[in-house]
């Protein structure tokens, strides 16, 4: 064993010493790269604390830009309720929400504060009273004193000794960023947005008439059983205007009503427009509510919607903005707004995923759109004790979507498939660190010291070479797997490494998320009952789609575009494609006023195609800058003076380094482009005659997104790789290490345990520094 290990120690050390900056790893553990290349790493980190030229990621002051000021800011009400002479549809005196003006233009205001916040805070930007402070206190790694010193300074990142932090810091500024601009700016959720809320009924069989969430204010419930599509219940007809399920132009707000309404179908795939009338907003037409809207068995039990959901015990109702609510109530509101990304259970909801139909908004009195002086597009109608006119339809919540993904209706196989995917997700993330991370690449990233194949050609000889009395350097498995990789050629390799990278990606991805969801259903829902404390219903399962959808249907029906606009989870699609819509609608419909607000529709429809590929381009260059931050705060700091990275020894440029991944998203939206050019070339030289087999289109496109999506993954999975990612390991337990299988060379059965003091958030004061922003907990 001594002989193997001096063997490679002799050849490793020769080949690491060609890189001066790069230190050889001791005798004990130099074939174990990723250990030593992690302590590397850490290193690093800690000399640039040190001497003050990387800030570490702290609490709360990291989460200012991100979540505390957009929070804050929407907690501020930018609606006054009013009320009016006029009788309304509940037979009271109506009351209107009309808009504080200067409320609302603040948020342009709040919305540059956030950027500029973000960006300090990933790049480094000169903070209020600026300067860095003296060069002494610099060295000594405590900055700059009193006025002398900022919030942030130029040029000084975040990071993390975790790499997957440090990853994640420059993930949260940027999604920070784009999400923040989306509900402050651009969205105008506090006009529109509603969500699904319960109360206990107040009248009927085993209810005391007391409300579990308190008292209904300003919501729309569903709490008749006669409701139809001419009547609301309580005698009442409605007018035509709520019978055609229009509104007039003015009785809503009319400019963020109308960006809820097309969000569900400017860009779901067939890219077509939601149809409305000039003037008009397209609504839902209310339909035949009952409390039983389909019943299902499954041994012994009985449900409708799905097996949470209790019809007879609970209402359900629409909740808008609570403008008179109080402070915690609005908080509540907003933070379970503010973390739902895809809008489970809200009326912005993505089309990807099961979705409720929005509710219907009863029109304001001519009267009072007349009389008023404001103008009628800053009216909203306010029903401080709900309206029974637009009913929670649960009768047209789908199993599925058009893209495949699905809701859950029973616990149990909620459970039991959340579970398995958890468990074949962690079991596939730790094969992956104890095979793939035997390729240097994945450790120092395409421009390391030690390339393909000499490492793992030495490693996979001398693990060979040993005998009984001297055990192999690698776990069988680990083995079996550094022969197949030394034995493939560049170019299956290659392939592998693509293979990897989607594989270890998606395990993260479905891990994290699915754990999420059962953590939420089962500990916060059900256990500790959070329904009040920004989360919304937590129990019920039909808020908990599926992370991903149809792979079938999408990818080989639809090909690259299906990919991406179908298949992938879809989460930060509100908030990509959020800014297209915003400029987008007000650019038609400034065409439209000037022209006599004629021919908007038209416009439109006639600019459907144009406008959803202008979305699409600026969602994947949204999504590209996303992921190049995270690149950028993990290897900032390790640049020296002289541009030479001092892990990988590289020496280029950042701004090259920061552009492959936007390179990467950039392509897939030329790549969407390209496959609907040849499918349309296709169409014209072959089919005309006849049509081509389901299978042969199948193939074409799975043969295209499999030649795409390999051909341009370096441009981010080598940004992935060179910051350091696939160091962190995500497994607490690692299974294969435990039973002896598998393990990074040096490693045996006693290194299951794969976490360390590092994973653990420590208290921070910044070198006894006073200022709030120096202090807090260092992730």
């Amino acid at each position: 064993m001594s002989t193997l290990t001096s063997t490679l120690t002799l050849t490793l050390t020769s080949t690491l010493t060609s890189t001066p900056s790069i230190p050889p790893p001791p005798a004990d553990t130099t074939i174990n790269l990723a250990a030593h290349y992690l302590a590397t790493y850490r290193s690093i980190f800690y000399d640039a604390l040190h001497t003050d030229q990387v800030q570490p990621f702290l609490i709360p002051f990291c989460l200012v830009g991100s979540f505390l000021l957009p929070i804050a800011y929407l907690c501020i009400p930018q609606y006054s309720v009013v009320a009016t002479t006029t009788i309304g549809v509940t037979g009271e005196k109506q009351q209107v929400r009309i808009r504080r003006e200067w409320i609302h233009r603040l948020r342009w205001v709040v919305g540059a504060v956030l950027v500029w916040w973000n960006l300090g805070v990933v790049v480094g930007l000169p903070g209020f009273g600026g300067g860095l402070g003296s060069t002494e206190e610099r060295e000594n790694g405590m900055g700059g004193t009193g006025p002398e010193r900022g919030w942030f300074t130029a040029g000084k990142t975040t990071a993390s000794a975790c790499t997957a932090l440090a990853y994640a810091a420059g993930l949260m500024c940027g999604w920070g960023t784009i999400w923040g601009l989306e509900t402050v700016v651009f969205g105008g959720y506090q006009g529109v947005a509603m969500r699904v809320r319960r109360r206990v009924r107040r009248s009927g069989k085993g209810v005391d008439g007391k409300g579990v969430e308190g008292e209904l204010k300003n919501g729309f419930v569903n709490g008749n059983r006669n409701t139809d599509i001419s009547g609301n219940g309580n005698g009442r007809l409605e007018s035509k205007s709520e019978q055609s399920g229009y509104i007039e132009k003015g009785s809503w707000d009319t400019d963020t009503a109308a960006d809820l309404r097309r969000r569900r179908n400017l860009n779901n795939g067939s890219g077509e427009l939601a149809d409305a009338k000039p003037g008009k907003v397209a609504l839902a037409t209310c339909t035949t509510e009952t409390q039983s809207p389909g019943e299902h068995e499954e041994k012994g039990k009985r449900w409708t919607v799905d097996e949470t959901i209790d019809l007879d015990k609970y209402e359900y109702y629409w909740e808008p903005y609570p403008d008179n609510g109080t402070v915690w109530e609005r908080l509540d509101w907003v933070m379970d707004m503010f973390n739902s990304f895809r809008g489970a259970g809200w009326t912005y909801s993505i089309s990807s995923i099961p979705s409720l139909p929005p509710p219907v908004i009863p029109p304001l009195p001519e009267s009072i759109l007349t009389s008023s002086s404001p103008s009628p597009s800053q009216i909203l109608p306010y029903f401080p004790h709900g309206l029974p006119i637009s009913p929670v339809s649960f009768a047209n919540l789908p199993l599925s979507t058009t893209q495949h993904f699905h809701r859950p209706t029973t616990t149990r196989s909620f459970l039991l498939s959340r579970l398995l995917s958890i468990t074949l997700s962690y079991l596939a993330l730790d094969f992956f660190t104890v095979s793939a991370r035997l390729d240097p690449y994945f450790i120092l990233g395409p421009n390391g010291p030690l390339l393909h194949p000499t490492y793992l050609s030495s490693l996979a000889s001398s693990s060979s070479s040993s005998s009984s009395s001297s055990p192999s350097v690698l776990p069988p498995l680990s083995l079996a797997c550094a022969r197949l990789l030394a034995s493939l050629p560049p170019w299956g390799l290659n392939f592998a490494r693509s293979l990897f990278s989607l594989g270890g990606v998606l395990s993260g991805l479905f891990l994290s998320s699915y754990a999420w969801q059962l953590t939420q259903f089962f500990v916060l829902g059900r256990w500790l009952g959070y329904d009040n404390h920004g989360m919304g219903i937590l129990d019920e399962l039909w808020r908990y789609p599926s992370l991903f959808g149809g792979l079938v249907n999408n990818v080989l029906d639809r090909g690259l575009a299906g990919f991406w606009g179908g298949w992938w989870h879809q989460s930060f699609r509100v908030g990509f494609t959020g800014p297209v819509r915003y400029f987008v609608v007000r650019l038609v419909d400034g065409a439209a006023a000037a022209s006599g607000g004629g021919g908007g529709t038209k416009s439109r429809k006639g600019n459907k195609k144009t406008v959803a590929t202008l979305q699409m381009a600026v969602a994947f260059l949204l999504s590209g800058v996303l992921h190049a931050l995270g690149g950028w705060t993990c290897t900032a700091f390790r640049i020296n003076s002289h541009g030479e990275d001092l892990m990988t020894g590289e020496n280029r440029n950042r701004l090259v380094g920061f552009a492959e991944p936007v390179g990467f998203f950039v392509s897939q939206f030329l790549g969407c482009v390209v496959q609907a050019f040849l499918v349309v070339l296709v169409n014209k030289s072959v089919t005309p005659t006849r049509e081509l087999p389901r299978w042969l289109k199948r193939t074409g496109n799975g043969l295209f997104v499999l030649v795409w999506l390999h051909g341009t993954r370096w441009m981010l999975i080598d940004d992935m790789t060179r910051s350091g990612l696939f160091l962190y390991e995500p497994v607490p337990v690692s299974v294969f290490r435990l039973l002896g299988l598998g393990g990074m060379p040096g490693e045996g059965r006693g290194d299951w345990w794969r976490l360390d003091w590092e994973y653990v958030p420590s208290l921070w004061v910044g070198g006894g520094s006073s200022r709030w922003w120096e202090k807090g907990f260092r992730m």
